[in-house]
Parts: C-alpha cells; structure tokens; sequence
C-alpha cells in the first residue's frame, strides 16, 4: 500500500505538500477529511438510502424477535449476512457514536457458528449468536476499567477463520470515556509547552517514566476526541453506524517528499529522538490526521474496500519496538454512517 506504487495518487501528494507548507507558514490549517463530503453535513434529511438502511436492520430485529419461529423454520443466512445484521442491529441498539470520548478502551471477543456447506448459518444460531456477543459485550464493558462517564462507542463484527463447518466470529468492543466539558477549537494543534512523553511502550513522560501512558496514546485519545465518531447535525436525529472496516498500518506506509514517514517510524540506526515535546506532539497529530482522514480513506476509496458513506470512527496507536524499528502502530476503524430520526429506529439502550 505504499504511497509510490499507486500513479493514481499525484494528486493526493500534491495536495499533501500544499497543506504541509500552510502548516509551516502559518500553523493554523485544520484538517478536513475526506469523508466530510459524505458523512458531515450541515443539515441532513432522512434520505431514501437511511430508510433503506434502517429497514433492513429492522427486518433482522424482527427476525431476532420471534425465537419460536426462527427454532422451527430450519432457514440458514449467507455468514457475510450474519456479520453485517449482528454488527448493524447491535450499534443500532446500544452504542453511542455521537458523544465525545476523551479516551477508549478496547476488547476482542471470539465466537464459533456452524455453517453448512454453503457456508450459511441457520437462523437458530444466528439467535444463539447475537444473544451471546449481547451477553458478553455487556460483561467486557462492565469490566472495561472505567468507573465514571463510560459509554459504549461501537462494536465492529468481523468474519474469522473457517475450519471445516466451524466459522469464527470476531467482535471488537470499543468503549470509553465520555467528555464532561465542551470541544475546544485548537487549530495549531492540540499540546502546549510543558508536554513530553516518550514515543510508546508506555515509557510515561519526559520527566517521569512511571506515569501511565506514552506520546502513542497521547496522540489516539486526543484524534479520537477532535476527530472521531459522529456530529448529529440538527436535534431529534441520531446517527446510525454500520458496515465496519477495520485497517491496520505499520507505520511506514506513507512517506512525504523528504522521506520522512508520515507516522512515528524509525530504525534503531537512525538513533531517532524518543522523547516527544510539544512541538513533536503536534507535528505528528497533523500528520497523522492526514493519513486518517486523507489518504488511507482515498486510496480505500479507489480501490473499493471502503464502505458506502465513509467515516473515520477511531484509532488504536501502539508504540512499539518491533523488528528494528520504534513505530506507532495505528489500528484503525472507518464505517458506513448515516443520520436517522430519533423515532426511526428507537433511542439507543444502555447496556449495563
């Protein structure tokens, strides 16, 4: 995926330069993704292709509703099928995209559905599945570590390996943090004076390596609280999530006209400085930013891997030292987003 093997992306790098030179001229640009020409509008109806989306998520509810009936009917669901309406239905009914999360937390789950050759599942156990991934969701998140203003951000269902007639289901839980205060605007970038953290492996800040954290996840939660989930654009809608694409980039997929990795990325014989101070901070969350929210979407765009209606929902960053290189690595999660009346679907349930 890197950036020198597709020809198709002069325009992006042309447009990558233009904002890097604004940054170091006046160091007042804002980010503006991609996908805001989808997934952020100002003020959004209640389109034909949400209405569709909600009623297909409905119909599956329905499904799930009457267990006598899908115990006796002996139909089967394409697996693909059985991932998309567990992960639709469930972040319809219990996650919360829209609130700002000043750090997340996130847990795998595993779950195993027989399939038959066809590689369908029958709808019995597609019921046994979503009453499971609800049941242990809950108990992730109820163990999450978070004491206070937590809430459930997403659940992303992906298909696993397929072994015999046995099909493995992976669910991520991403919960979090909710924000208590209002957003504050901070166009040169987010970190001050007197910010210095060591670039990952939890080696705390400068001054003192036994304080929690790293530059890594310094640099996830503040993305993730300027940048990630959903802004309802007018009252009485919600935002309904769907289709979940997960990316993971090693960091050295990106490179600007210097060289220069755009993530954190350096040998062990580069000698790289490991300390990162405020200015560091900020010069890697803008870069960042741009390959979150400009050029991984564009090139999953071109090449169709991305979902219909793309949004960046969230990034995982490690700082890792992994085979001779310090990284941050970035696990990250884009998916479908539309805005739907309240009343459309039903207001969102707390889990716990």
């Amino acid at each position: 995926m890197k950036q020198n093997n597709y020809k198709g992306m002069a325009f992006v790098v042309l447009f990558v330069m233009t904002i890097i030179a604004y940054f170091e001229a006046c160091k007042k640009e804002v980010i503006k993704p991609v996908t805001s020409t989808v997934a952020s509008v100002e003020c959004q109806d209640y389109t034909d292709d949400a209405r569709k989306i909600v009623g297909k998520i409905k119909t599956f509810r329905a499904q799930m509703a009457d267990k006598e009936c899908l115990m006796r009917s002996g139909e089967c669901m394409p697996l693909d099928s059985v991932i998309w309406n567990v992960e639709a239905l469930f972040n319809a009914t219990y996650t919360f995209p829209d609130r700002k999360y000043v750090e997340t937390v996130k847990q795998e789950l595993n779950f195993f559905v027989a399939i038959n050759e066809k590689g369908e599942v029958p709808l019995s156990v597609v019921y046994d599945l979503y009453e499971d991934v609800t049941e242990a969701v809950r108990q992730a998140y109820a163990g999450d570590g978070i004491s206070t203003d937590k809430s459930l951000m997403a659940v992303v269902v992906s298909k696993g390996e397929i072994v015999g007639n046995t099909a493995e289901v992976k669910v991520l839980v991403v919960s979090g943090k909710v924000a208590s205060g209002g957003e504050n605007d901070m166009p040169q970038g987010p970190f001050g004076p007197g910010d210095c953290w060591y670039f990952g492996e939890y080696g705390g800040t400068c001054d003192d390596p036994s304080v929690f954290g790293d530059a890594a996840e310094i640099l996830e939660d503040t993305i993730n609280y300027y940048y990630g989930g959903s802004t309802v654009p007018q009252i009485g809608f919600r935002t309904l999530n769907f289709s979940m694409k997960k990316v993971v980039l090693e960091g050295n997929e990106y490179y600007d006209e210097n060289g220069m990795p755009y993530i954190f990325y350096h040998t062990f014989g580069e000698n790289p400085n490991l300390y990162l101070d405020y200015e560091d901070l900020n010069w890697y969350y803008h870069r960042e930013l741009l390959v979150l929210l400009n050029l991984e979407p564009t090139i999953l765009m071109n090449e169709d891997l991305l979902p219909i209606m793309p949004t960046f929902l969230s990034v995982d960053i490690e700082g890792l030292i992994n085979n001779g290189h310090y990284c941050h690595k970035n696990n990250i999660i884009y998916c479908s987003s539309v805005m739907i009346p309240e009343e459309a679907f039903g207001p969102v349930i707390e889990i716990l």
